[in-house]
Protein backbone atom coordinates (compact mmCIF):
# COMPACT_ATOMS: atom_id res chain seq x y z
CA UNK A 1 0.00 0.00 0.00
CA UNK A 2 1.22 3.48 -0.57
CA UNK A 3 1.77 6.57 1.73
CA UNK A 4 -1.57 7.86 0.30
CA UNK A 5 -3.26 4.73 0.40
CA UNK A 6 -2.26 4.80 3.64
CA UNK A 7 -3.45 8.23 4.23
CA UNK A 8 -6.99 7.51 2.90
CA UNK A 9 -7.30 4.03 4.42
CA UNK A 10 -6.54 6.53 7.99
CA UNK A 11 -8.59 9.18 7.13
CA UNK A 12 -11.31 7.24 5.69
CA UNK A 13 -11.77 5.34 9.52
CA UNK A 14 -10.69 8.59 11.27
CA UNK A 15 -14.13 9.85 9.08
CA UNK A 16 -16.06 6.67 9.79
CA UNK A 17 -15.45 6.99 13.59
CA UNK A 18 -16.43 11.24 13.42
CA UNK A 19 -19.93 10.20 11.47
CA UNK A 20 -20.41 7.07 14.39
CA UNK A 21 -20.17 9.59 17.13
CA UNK A 22 -22.28 12.34 15.41
CA UNK A 23 -25.10 9.28 14.36
CA UNK A 24 -25.17 8.25 18.21
CA UNK A 25 -24.93 11.90 19.73
CA UNK A 26 -28.30 12.18 17.99
CA UNK A 27 -29.71 8.77 19.19
CA UNK A 28 -29.03 10.00 22.70
CA UNK A 29 -30.59 13.30 22.35
CA UNK A 30 -33.98 11.54 20.61
CA UNK A 31 -33.86 9.53 23.40
CA UNK A 32 -33.94 12.19 25.71
CA UNK A 33 -36.30 13.99 24.01
CA UNK A 34 -38.37 10.66 25.06
CA UNK A 35 -38.08 11.10 28.25
CA UNK A 36 -38.31 15.05 28.63
CA UNK A 37 -41.69 14.85 27.17
CA UNK A 38 -42.86 11.66 29.56
CA UNK A 39 -41.38 13.87 32.39
CA UNK A 40 -43.62 16.37 31.85
CA UNK A 41 -43.07 20.21 30.62
CA UNK A 42 -43.42 21.62 33.65
CA UNK A 43 -40.27 19.78 34.85
CA UNK A 44 -38.13 20.76 32.05
CA UNK A 45 -35.34 22.97 34.10
CA UNK A 46 -35.18 19.44 36.37
CA UNK A 47 -35.56 16.84 34.02
CA UNK A 48 -32.63 18.47 31.95
CA UNK A 49 -30.41 18.35 35.23
CA UNK A 50 -32.01 14.69 36.07
CA UNK A 51 -30.47 13.90 32.18
CA UNK A 52 -27.27 15.47 32.83
CA UNK A 53 -26.72 13.20 35.35
CA UNK A 54 -27.21 9.66 33.56
CA UNK A 55 -25.06 7.36 31.85
CA UNK A 56 -25.91 6.14 28.56
CA UNK A 57 -27.11 2.75 30.15
CA UNK A 58 -28.74 5.07 32.65
CA UNK A 59 -31.33 6.75 30.00
CA UNK A 60 -31.61 3.34 28.07
CA UNK A 61 -33.07 1.64 31.24
CA UNK A 62 -35.10 5.04 32.16
CA UNK A 63 -36.51 4.89 28.60
CA UNK A 64 -37.79 1.49 28.45
CA UNK A 65 -39.28 1.81 32.48
CA UNK A 66 -40.84 5.18 31.50
CA UNK A 67 -42.52 3.08 28.41
CA UNK A 68 -43.95 0.48 30.44
CA UNK A 69 -44.53 3.17 33.42
CA UNK A 70 -45.32 6.61 32.54
CA UNK A 71 -49.28 7.65 32.24
CA UNK A 72 -48.39 10.18 28.80
CA UNK A 73 -47.68 6.95 27.14
CA UNK A 74 -51.05 4.55 27.79
CA UNK A 75 -51.69 5.15 24.46
CA UNK A 76 -48.61 3.48 23.64
CA UNK A 77 -48.80 0.77 26.13
CA UNK A 78 -52.64 -0.49 24.78
CA UNK A 79 -50.91 -1.78 21.34
CA UNK A 80 -48.89 -5.27 22.21
CA UNK A 81 -46.68 -4.98 18.80
CA UNK A 82 -45.77 -1.50 19.34
CA UNK A 83 -44.83 -2.71 22.63
CA UNK A 84 -42.46 -5.59 21.35
CA UNK A 85 -41.29 -3.51 18.92
CA UNK A 86 -40.07 -0.82 21.32
CA UNK A 87 -38.67 -3.47 23.77
CA UNK A 88 -36.54 -4.75 20.84
CA UNK A 89 -35.33 -1.32 20.11
CA UNK A 90 -34.71 -0.91 23.91
CA UNK A 91 -32.55 -3.60 23.37
CA UNK A 92 -30.47 -2.66 20.02
CA UNK A 93 -30.06 0.74 22.30
CA UNK A 94 -27.86 -1.41 24.65
CA UNK A 95 -26.35 -3.41 21.94
CA UNK A 96 -25.38 0.21 20.15
CA UNK A 97 -24.31 1.32 23.58
CA UNK A 98 -21.59 -1.36 24.12
CA UNK A 99 -20.78 -0.99 20.50
CA UNK A 100 -19.84 2.81 21.26
CA UNK A 101 -18.13 1.99 24.28
CA UNK A 102 -16.11 -0.49 22.70
CA UNK A 103 -15.13 1.66 19.40
CA UNK A 104 -14.55 5.10 21.43
CA UNK A 105 -11.78 2.92 24.29
CA UNK A 106 -10.20 0.48 22.33
CA UNK A 107 -6.64 1.27 21.13
CA UNK A 108 -5.93 1.00 17.49
CA UNK A 109 -3.24 -0.05 15.31
CA UNK A 110 -2.35 1.70 11.80
CA UNK A 111 0.88 -0.15 10.91
CA UNK A 112 -0.18 -2.86 9.31
CA UNK A 113 -1.09 -0.51 6.51
CA UNK A 114 2.00 -0.31 4.44
CA UNK A 115 1.71 -4.23 3.96
CA UNK A 116 -1.80 -3.70 2.68
CA UNK A 117 -4.17 -4.76 5.84
CA UNK A 118 -6.89 -2.66 7.44
CA UNK A 119 -6.41 -0.58 10.39
CA UNK A 120 -6.84 -3.19 13.78
CA UNK A 121 -8.59 -2.35 16.42
CA UNK A 122 -7.61 -3.89 19.90
CA UNK A 123 -9.46 -4.99 22.48
CA UNK A 124 -8.14 -6.92 25.62
CA UNK A 125 -12.09 -8.25 26.33
CA UNK A 126 -12.65 -9.72 22.90
CA UNK A 127 -9.85 -9.79 21.29
CA UNK A 128 -8.12 -7.82 18.14
CA UNK A 129 -9.92 -7.51 14.86
CA UNK A 130 -9.28 -5.86 11.53
CA UNK A 131 -11.94 -2.63 11.17
CA UNK A 132 -11.72 -2.90 7.01
CA UNK A 133 -14.27 -1.06 4.08
CA UNK A 134 -16.43 -3.75 5.08
CA UNK A 135 -16.70 -3.92 9.13
CA UNK A 136 -16.67 -0.41 8.90
CA UNK A 137 -20.17 0.22 6.79
CA UNK A 138 -21.40 -2.44 9.06
CA UNK A 139 -20.89 -0.69 11.70
CA UNK A 140 -22.20 2.76 10.06
CA UNK A 141 -25.35 0.59 8.29
CA UNK A 142 -26.14 -0.55 12.37
CA UNK A 143 -25.74 3.06 13.82
CA UNK A 144 -27.50 4.49 10.33
CA UNK A 145 -30.50 1.89 10.79
CA UNK A 146 -31.06 2.57 14.46
CA UNK A 147 -31.43 6.02 14.12
CA UNK A 148 -33.94 5.71 11.61
CA UNK A 149 -35.72 3.25 13.65
CA UNK A 150 -35.93 5.68 16.80
CA UNK A 151 -37.00 8.23 15.11
CA UNK A 152 -40.02 6.69 14.05
CA UNK A 153 -39.90 5.64 17.61
CA UNK A 154 -39.74 8.78 18.42
CA UNK A 155 -42.51 10.46 16.14
CA UNK A 156 -45.06 7.39 17.48
CA UNK A 157 -44.29 8.86 21.31
CA UNK A 158 -45.22 12.05 20.59
CA UNK A 159 -48.09 11.08 18.59
CA UNK A 160 -49.12 8.91 21.75
CA UNK A 161 -48.56 11.57 24.37
CA UNK A 162 -51.60 12.32 26.25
Amino acid sequence: MTEDEQDQAMNEFLAMVGRYVIVFQWIESKMEECLLLWWGHENWAQSKDRLLNMTNKQKVDTLWKEFRENPANERGRSRPDWVKQFEKLVERLHLERKRRNKLLHSHYLFDFLPIGQPVMQIDPKEGNRYLGKEAQDDIHGAVRDLAIDLSFAHTQVIHDYR
